[in-house]
């Protein structure tokens, strides 16, 4: 589970020490503890999919945790708990900490290794330029569209479903949606999303638009909101999203 950084990787996202990890996870699992009230045991994961699982227990709580919360300060632990004790609202605050360390988290991909963009349903490729040409005037031909890598078949409890990586320039969008029950225009306003934050890092919005892994921020600016509203069937889109979420967590 832990040791040094594999060649190549970059140490800012590498896995703490054991000697490191042990005394903090084990600080951390006394906290978890105090704060339910019943034994904690704790396991650190480098699991990229799902950063927090846990199980009822006939003796205490059995918590799966990516390591990234070892940093974690006490307000995003006291989150933690609720969550664990069963407040759905504390996932607002474990998912902001998630994504404010999501360099943590990635892997990127293999350098050189060009995105698949042809999927059994939707060819990306063909989406990327149709959108491009319609509203962007070809500015973000530069941008690679593509299919993100399968995850394991599991039951997730979140799921990103496509977006913008400012630092390779590349859209993403998750695989679940390559299936034929999905309607075109769910994936067209999807990748139509992911471009304009692009689009927009480019000209209007600037770095600032993007945290320090790249992703892009959490809270779109007026000028993204407006230029999104040309898109004809986004409420339809994101009703389509809402109505079928579990489905496509389902994989």
């Amino acid at each position: 589970m832990f040791g040094a950084p594999a060649p190549g990787r970059d140490p800012a996202r590498a896995l703490p020490s054991r000697e490191d990890a042990l005394p903090r996870a084990a600080d951390l699992a006394r906290h978890m503890s105090a704060l339910l009230g019943l034994p904690v045991h704790l396991r650190l994961t480098d699991n990229r999919a799902t950063l927090v699982s846990y199980r009822r227990l006939s003796d205490g709580v059995r918590l799966r945790l990516h390591h990234l919360f070892l940093d974690a300060p006490d307000s995003v632990v006291r989150a933690l708990a609720l969550y664990v004790a069963g407040d759905t609202a504390a996932r607002e605050v474990l998912e902001s900490f998630s994504h404010a360390h999501q360099g943590q988290v990635r892997r990127e991909r293999r350098p050189g290794a060009p995105l698949r963009t042809r999927g059994r349903c939707f060819d990306l490729k063909a989406v990327h330029a149709r959108l491009d040409a319609a509203y962007f005037d070809g500015r973000v031909h530069g941008v690679e569209v593509g299919w993100a890598r399968r995850p394991g078949r599991r039951t997730r409890r979140t799921i990103h479903l496509g977006g913008y990586d400012a630092r390779l320039r590349e859209v993403r969008v998750h695989p679940a949606l390559d299936r034929p029950t999905v309607p075109a225009f769910v994936v067209d306003y999807l990748v139509f999303h992911a471009l304009l934050h692009a689009d927009l890092a480019a000209t209007d919005a600037g770095p600032d638009a993007h945290d320090a892994a790249g992703r892009c921020a959490a809270e779109h600016p007026p000028a993204f909101l407006a230029r999104e509203a040309a898109f004809p069937l986004r409420e339809a889109a994101w009703r389509w999203l809402l109505e079928n979420l579990s489905s496509l967590r389902r994989g």
